[in-house]
């Protein structure tokens, strides 16, 4: 089992959500603990290259782990266009 870490700024986006959105992040992430590669999770490439997508409806949780540590790290949460340009 993993452990998450959320990111200052993405911790403040998840808490402006609306409640449905937020709920879903929040489970989406309850998930990432067992299995951080599961179906659904995209390695990113170019400048990119380390991290990993998850959708979540119309948002892109952005993260990295670190597989010693056991520990996901969650660095950006928004908008499909706006999270690539973070």
């Amino acid at each position: 089992m993993f452990r998450v870490v959320v990111h200052k700024r993405a911790a403040s986006y998840i808490r402006r959500l609306p409640p449905e959105q937020k709920e879903r992040v929040k489970k989406a992430l309850k998930e990432l603990v067992h299995d951080p590669f599961r179906p659904g999770v995209k390695a990113m490439v170019g400048e990119w290259r380390g991290y990993y997508r998850l959708r979540v409806g119309n948002l892109r949780v952005i993260f990295w782990v670190d597989q010693e540590a056991r520990t996901i790290y969650v660095d950006y949460i928004g908008p499909r266009g706006d999270v690539y340009k973070s």
